[in-house]
C-alpha cells in the first residue's frame, strides 16, 4: 500500500513566481514565432499582469482576520398588569356584554450590539431573542339572543391561571416614531397555528352554556394577547404585537408604558350597536 503524502499549501509568493515563468515562458514562444505574434505577447503579458494582480488580494484576504460585532446579552423582564378589557353590543337580535381582567409577565433574553447600547435612539439596529411569559386571566360573557339559531340567553366564562408561554422577541429601532425602540412580540407556531396564549389547555379553561359563545373568539382573547385589535402593524394579533418604548429602556432602564390601549364604537343604523375599551400597564425593565 503506499502512503500519502501531506501536500503543502502555495504561498502567495511562490504563486506570483508561477504566474512570472508562466508569462515570461509564453512571451518567448511567441518572439520565436516572429512579427505575427507581437499581439499574442501583449496579451499573454497582460493576462500574466492579471493573474499577479489577483494573487495579491487573495493573499491579502486570506490572512486578514475576520472580527465579529461586539454584543451584549440583556435581560429583559415584561409586567402587563391591570389589564381591563370591556365589549358590549346591542342590536335586534342579540344584547350581551363581555368583561376580561387579565395580567401576564416573563422574562427574555436577547444580544444587543454594543454600539447600539451606547446611543439607542438614535443606532439602527434589529436584534432576536426568545422569552417565557406567564398570563392569568378571568373572563366573563353574557346576553341574550332573538330570533336565532339559538335563541334565550347565553354565557360563557374564560380562566387561565400561570398558563406558560414561549415567544420570540426582537428589538430594533422604531420606523414608525423617531426616537424610540420598538419592541416586537412573535408568537411561536403550535400544533393549532400561531397565537399566544391558548383559550383551552396548560391551565386555561373555556366554559359555555351553549355554542353562542363556544363557537366564537371572545372579545379580549388570550390568544390575541388580549387584545381587541384582529391586526397589529399588519401582523394578525394571535402572531404579533408591536410597542415602541422610550429609549431609556437600554443599556439598564425602566419604562412604564399603557398597552394595549383601545376604545371605540360602531353605531350604524344597519348595524347592532358595539362599544369597547381595553387598557393595561406594561413595565419593562432591562439589565
Amino acid at each position: 500500500m503506499t502512503r500519502g503524502v501531506a501536500l503543502r499549501p502555495i504561498t502567495s509568493e511562490e504563486r506570483q513566481l508561477n504566474m512570472r515563468r508562466y508569462a515570461a515562458g509564453h512571451v518567448a514562444m511567441a518572439h520565436a514565432g516572429g512579427h505575427h505574434s507581437r499581439a499574442l505577447r501583449r496579451i499573454l503579458c497582460g493576462a500574466a499582469a492579471l493573474g499577479v494582480a489577483a494573487a495579491l488580494p487573495l493573499a491579502s484576504s486570506t490572512a486578514a482576520p475576520t472580527t465579529a460585532k461586539a454584543t451584549r446579552l440583556v435581560t429583559i423582564t415584561f409586567r402587563d398588569t391591570g389589564g381591563k378589557g370591556r365589549w358590549s353590543t346591542v342590536g335586534d337580535t342579540d344584547a350581551g356584554t363581555m368583561a376580561m381582567n387579565y395580567s401576564w409577565s416573563g422574562t427574555g433574553r436577547i444580544r444587543v450590539p454594543t454600539t447600539a447600547l451606547k446611543n439607542p435612539g438614535k443606532a439602527k439596529f434589529n436584534v432576536t431573542g426568545t422569552a417565557t411569559l406567564v398570563g392569568s386571566w378571568v373572563g366573563d360573557l353574557v346576553g341574550k339572543q332573538f330570533n336565532t339559531s339559538y335563541p334565550g340567553p347565553y354565557h360563557c366564562s374564560y380562566k387561565g391561571s400561570n398558563v406558560k408561554l414561549k415567544i420570540q422577541f426582537g428589538l430594533s429601532n422604531s420606523p414608525a416614531k423617531k426616537g424610540k425602540i420598538r419592541l416586537t412580540l412573535t408568537s411561536l407556531p403550535s400544533g393549532t397555528g400561531y397565537s399566544f396564549f391558548p383559550r383551552e389547555g396548560n391551565g386555561a379553561t373555556t366554559e359555555c352554556a351553549n355554542p353562542v359563545g363556544r363557537d366564537s373568539a371572545p372579545a379580549f382573547d388570550p390568544t390575541t394577547l388580549f387584545r381587541y385589535a384582529y391586526t397589529d402593524n399588519a401582523m394578525v394579533t394571535t402572531q404579533g404585537a408591536v410597542i415602541d418604548v422610550p429609549p431609556s429602556l437600554l443599556p439598564k432602564g425602566s419604562v412604564r408604558v399603557v398597552w394595549p390601549r383601545e376604545a371605540g364604537d360602531v353605531n350604524s343604523p344597519l348595524r347592532p350597536k358595539i362599544t369597547w375599551s381595553n387598557k393595561a400597564t406594561l413595565v419593562l425593565r432591562a439589565r
